[in-house]
């Protein structure tokens, strides 16, 4: 932009989708077919084959929990091109249900998205992964000349819902060849520098510090 760069930071992240960004912040290594073979039948109950075709009950409610978890955060925080498919490695972030709480979900989500826009600089890019809602909320709430958008009837901040839940979607059709015009007259005055600050009785302003 003519005056300089903007980005998102974690502060947007917790008033947009109420996501943490405080806590553990931790990576999944890539695993093995063989490592993926056995999360999936530890963590999620899936049989090996023929040989086990049994569970045992107590534990299928965890099994349904982890299958939901890693599809939520396969198909949002940690969404790849595909939108379909979820690498395996993710299931260890659920191997303790209890502690699933003290990630830095939010911070999960900005690298990820920070990644994932890295590529889509690129010419021969094609798709965006990660958290897209993340990046086009963040637009509408920084940018209200830029795209289409449209606005719930029920105010985020009068019910204490994340910040995102202000938008509802609107189909554009703009391309980015007519939107770069716009991006390259933006003026200060077209920005919205604090938008967060009728949030704050639900999203309170603070450092997040190094607990990683």
């Amino acid at each position: 932009m003519p005056f300089g760069e903007m980005s998102i930071t974690l502060d947007d992240v917790a008033c947009l989708l109420h996501l943490p960004i405080r806590g553990i912040f931790w990576s999944p290594q890539d695993v093995t077919e063989e490592v993926a073979v056995e999360l999936a039948v530890d963590y999620l109950g899936v049989s090996r084959g023929q040989a086990q075709s049994h569970h045992r009950a107590a534990s299928s409610w965890a099994y349904a929990t982890r299958a939901y978890l890693l599809m939520l955060v396969g198909s949002i925080i940690f969404a790849d091109k595909t939108f379909t498919l979820v690498e395996a490695r993710y299931l260890l972030l659920f191997t303790d249900l209890d502690g699933c709480s003290g990630y830095s979900w939010g911070a999960a989500a900005l690298v990820t998205l920070y990644r994932y826009l890295g590529d889509a600089s690129m010419y021969s890019c094609k798709q965006l992964g990660g958290y897209p809602t993340l990046l086009q909320c963040w637009i509408h709430e920084y940018f209200p000349t830029v795209g289409k958008r449209g606005e719930n009837w029920k105010p985020a901040d009068n019910c204490g819902l994340p910040r995102a839940m202000r938008w509802s979607y609107r189909q554009g059709v703009l391309k980015v060849d007519d939107l770069r015009p716009t991006l390259d007259e933006l003026t200060p005055a077209d920005v919205i520098w604090r938008p967060f600050e009728d949030h704050r009785a639900w999203r309170v302003f603070h450092y997040a510090k190094n607990d990683f």
